[in-house]
């Protein structure tokens, strides 16, 4: 039987368009399958190929340097070495233990440790940190496939311990830490750039690969501090031989530009050598006393008090008051420190014996009536209340006027506020505003006070405290420090004058050797009692302040001196006089400060 021709001409046709469907079908789902992977998922699979021939670099110039003044040039107090951090890839390391065994002596590892790091999973395994030149090369010697030494810059700090609170260090981490290492540490660090580079088999670039900036490198600041280096030595040396002559704790001292806020030394004690930070045991030694530690400054306050009055006119240098030696407040009484009987005083006298009652009558008169100023009646002042409206003068002018209270914002890691009391609230509210009139029961920073004096001093103008001369990028001087002045009319320039006057005489009066023919020289001591943390004060154990100004017929230089806890017979602030006066009485003999026209 002959086959229907018909039904194998249909068979062939249906077979020859099935197959054509299925190829078309099996084109359409390679093609979805291309435009997934190389359409949806490229950039997925790029970086995925990418990552087995190319690395990512990060070149970074060398931390700024930081200057020093000196004179009319400058001196670098810190510097970069170079030194070499040891990388493996653990992938390509063809044999860990003979590896380990190579490496083991040279870089004083046990060799057990390094096989761990050389086993294990990740493609960047540090073994060892700041290595030198010479260790350097003898890992290169080796040729040991998958190993490399990665260039890094350490800091250096060539003049030791000099300085060494101000300037900070930088950790292992390339993190600064504390002083101008901290609060400049992005400009000195700049920005690293981030680079892929085409790499051979064993991670090294290859010289005509591509490469593919992901970060453009923004180069580090060179800085220069206003700090004099012939001042920061003087202040260093008189300040360690007060804190230990006397057996202090620990001490600060500084001196600033009294018209510009520059500061031209700074100095704690004890210190350290910040290239060996990590063989410190005491962290606190790391901190800035002068910026990062408050405490009650004592009598130092009382000029300030005086400020504040003699501008608002409710007292005046010649202003007198019966002081009976205590004065009874909130039931509590507080006395001067020495017993003068009872005897009528002067607002000079409140500075050059430095009565407390006499602080706590001035503290009254900021809340006098009119009529009692003009009528002079300060006996009725005298015998009154602390008002609300003394203790919210008071206020005004520590915290607004003085800035207390308000961080300077100077280029310092850790800077402290401190604390002051507010002028509407509390129980024993008096009693805590009394305290304050002379220095107690409120935290200042010694960098707070001296650019309080220099405001008080220097006709009335607050400038705000700097440590930066200049910075420059690339050679080129990008910043040149001008004064910057926070507040204006901070006291009146008479009262200022009338101030400087108080305590140019006290000097005198109490006959100390910083007195110098033909200068204006005037200072303020302050003892304050040690806080106990626990809302009282310690027995025996005082904090010392000696705080004033240099000058001519200007006020140059502001001289703050901190000792806590000095172990002497008399007042705390006697051993902080010693160190104010060695420093002070070197800084004429040394530097051409202008005297007095007449």
């Amino acid at each position: 039987m002959k086959p229907n021709k018909t039904n194998f001409i249909f068979d062939s046709s249906t077979r020859i368009n099935w197959l054509k469907y299925a190829l078309i079908f099996a084109g359409f789902v390679l093609l979805s399958r291309l435009f997934y992977l190389q359409i949806i998922k490229h950039e997925y699979y790029q970086q995925s190929a990418s990552s087995e021939h190319s690395r990512l670099f990060n070149p970074s110039s060398p931390r700024g340097i930081i200057y020093l003044s000196d004179g009319n040039g400058q001196v670098p107090v810190v510097l970069n070495v170079i030194k070499y951090t040891v990388v493996a890839d653990p992938a390509i390391i063809k044999n860990p233990s003979d590896a380990a065994s190579k490496l083991s002596p040279i870089l004083n590892i046990d060799s057990d440790s390094l096989k761990k790091l050389l086993t294990a999973h990740t493609q960047y395994s540090v073994l060892s940190k700041k290595i030198d030149q010479i260790t350097s090369d003898k890992i290169k010697s080796l040729n040991i496939v998958g190993i490399t030494l990665q260039q890094v810059n350490e800091r250096t700090y060539p003049q030791g311990q000099l300085a060494s609170q101000v300037l900070g260090f930088v950790n292992d981490d390339g993190q600064g830490q504390y002083g101008v290492e901290q609060a400049l540490g992005k400009e000195l660090a700049g920005q690293a750039g981030k680079v892929y580079r085409v790499t051979d088999v064993n991670g090294v670039p290859l010289v005509l690969g591509n490469s593919v900036i992901k970060q453009k490198e923004i180069a580090p600041k060179d800085v220069t501090l206003t700090i004099d280096i012939a001042m920061q030595n003087i202040v260093e040396q008189a300040l360690k031989d007060g804190v230990q002559k006397d057996g202090a704790t620990q001490g600060s001292a500084l001196i600033m530009d009294a018209t510009t806020g520059a500061i031209k030394a700074m100095a704690d004690f004890p210190t350290y050598d910040p290239t060996n930070f990590s063989k410190v045991t005491d962290p606190s030694v790391f901190s800035n006393i002068a910026v990062s530690d408050a405490w009650e400054p004592g009598s130092v306050m009382k000029p300030l008090l005086m400020g504040a009055a003699f501008t608002l006119g409710t007292a005046t240098p010649t202003t007198t008051y019966k002081d009976t030696n205590s004065v009874l407040i909130d039931g509590f009484s507080i006395s001067n420190s020495i017993n003068w009987g009872t005897q009528m005083m002067s607002l000079q006298d409140v500075i050059s014996k430095s009565l407390n009652v006499g602080a706590v009558f001035t503290l009254k008169t900021l809340g006098a009536t009119q009529q009692q100023i003009q009528q002079g009646d300060y006996a009725s002042i005298n015998d009154g209340p602390i008002t609300a409206k003394a203790r919210q003068n008071y206020y005004d002018y520590l915290v607004n006027h003085y800035q207390f209270g308000n961080p300077t914002n100077i280029e310092q890691g850790g800077e402290s506020n401190g604390f002051v009391n507010d002028a509407t609230s509390g129980q024993a509210i008096n009693l805590r505003y009394a305290n304050m009139s002379f220095g107690q029961g409120l935290t200042v920073t010694p960098i707070q006070l001296a650019a309080a004096y220099a405001a008080l001093t220097n006709g009335g103008t607050y400038y705000k405290p700097t440590l930066i001369q200049s910075e420059s990028s690339n050679g080129n001087v990008i910043y040149n420090f001008k004064p910057q002045v926070i507040k204006s009319n901070v006291v009146s320039s008479n009262a200022s004058q009338e101030v400087k006057n108080l305590m140019i005489n006290s000097l005198k009066i109490n006959n100390t050797g910083a007195v110098r023919a033909g200068y204006d020289i005037g200072a303020k001591s302050g003892t304050a009692q040690q806080a106990d943390g626990k809302g009282g004060y310690k027995t025996n154990a005082y904090n010392g302040a000696y705080v004033g100004f240099i000058g001519g017929d200007n006020v140059e230089y502001i001289i703050l001196v901190r000792l806590d806890g000095p172990q002497t017979s008399g007042f705390a602030s006697a051993a902080a006089a010693k160190v104010w006066t060695a420093i002070s009485n070197q800084i004429l003999n040394d530097f051409p400060i202008q005297p007095k026209s007449n």
